[in-house]
């Protein structure tokens, strides 16, 4: 069988879904997407993060950085409600 032929036939199956399949799809997309919102909120605290370090290590008042750390419990609650979510 060439490949093209074998292309074809994987790529005729694969759009042969059944319904079941599209709701176990659907529920399988939904949950990546909510994953990745994850992801992304924990990356941003985590760069956020690193910077303070970076300042307090340089020797950046210490209640700065305690005052930026507490402007990001909105990153930290939307963590927890995504994650609530799976």
């Amino acid at each position: 069988m060439s490949r093209v032929a074998a292309d074809t036939a994987v790529s005729a199956r694969l759009r042969a879904v059944d319904p079941l399949d599209v709701d176990l799809l659907e529920s399988l997309e939904a949950r990546d997407r909510s994953l990745y919102a994850i992801v992304s909120a924990v990356t941003r605290y985590r760069a956020l993060l690193h910077e303070q370090l970076q300042l307090l290590r340089a020797g950046k008042d210490s209640e700065t950085v305690r005052a930026a750390i507490g402007r990001w419990d909105v990153i930290l609650r939307e963590i927890a409600k995504l994650s609530e979510s799976l």
